[in-house]
């Protein structure tokens, strides 16, 4: 099935970019939901001469931002979220802090039919979801189901499934864990198979910036490159809306 080989794709990504790399200063920590984007953002960086594809450190991005915090050799942070970026900017760790991109958040299972935002609040369906105190997809689903009135009892009675990553969203009810998942549409769409429906909220303003002292020219140059316009058909590609310059 294709969100079967899809799985295994979402499994090796996260060996790839989850296992801790020997970060260098052209080393970027980004958010999982803009994994394989950023991968063919570089790719076509590269391509285009202007600089070599730098290494990428993905999780989520609170986690990635307390690293920054304690000192790990990363040149550039791209965040799911506004909150973790003006964290860091407010610390004086960020310069040439900008937004993005948007994106919007999917209610995701392995099935043919598009799943029903509708049976969310009926209690009939385990949610499975990014962890809210680092992973902002997580934060935004929690905060959904809040709005839902029905968080903190599904919780409480196991029908809400916290992973870790936004990646980890989707595995859950591809593995059997869960029945549906709150994730990115990046994610939604990176499965090819199950069905998705957009959920009914704002989408998430994925925003970065340079770190201070550690961001190097070439840094600096792929940093410009992710937000001009050659770069828009990369963003949608993955689920993305560019950010207006």
């Amino acid at each position: 099935m294709k969100w079967q080989r899809s799985l295994r794709s979402l499994l090796v990504v996260s060996l790839i970019f989850f296992v801790p790399l020997a970060a260098s200063a052209d080393t970027v920590a980004v958010a999982g939901s803009m994994g394989d984007c950023m991968a063919d953002m570089a790719a076509a960086f590269s391509s285009s001469g202007r600089g070599e594809a730098p290494q990428f450190v993905a999780g989520a991005s609170g986690k990635l931002a307390a690293q920054i915090k304690a000192g790990a050799p990363f040149g550039l942070f791209l965040s799911a979220s506004p909150q973790w970026t003006k964290h860091l900017d407010e610390e004086g760790l960020l310069e040439e802090v900008a937004p993005m991109a948007t994106s919007p958040l999917a209610l995701w299972w392995p099935k043919a039919e598009s799943p029903s935002v509708d049976r969310l609040p009926s209690g009939e369906l385990k949610i499975a979801i990014a962890d809210p105190e680092t992973a902002p997809f997580g934060k935004a689903a929690k905060d959904y189901l809040q709005s839902l009135g029905v968080y903190d009892a599904f919780l409480a009675e196991g029908k809400v499934v916290i992973g870790g990553v936004i990646q980890t969203a989707a595995i859950i009810p591809a593995q059997g864990g869960a029945d549906v998942g709150i994730v990115s549409l990046s994610v939604a769409l990176k499965m090819e198979g199950g069905s998705y429906t957009l959920l009914p909220i704002k989408p998430l303003g994925n925003s970065g910036g340079l770190v201070k002292g550690k961001a190097t020219d070439n840094l600096r140059a792929f940093w410009s490159f992710i937000r001009s316009a050659e770069a828009a058909p990369i963003w949608k590609k993955w689920g993305f809306e560019p950010a207006a310059r």
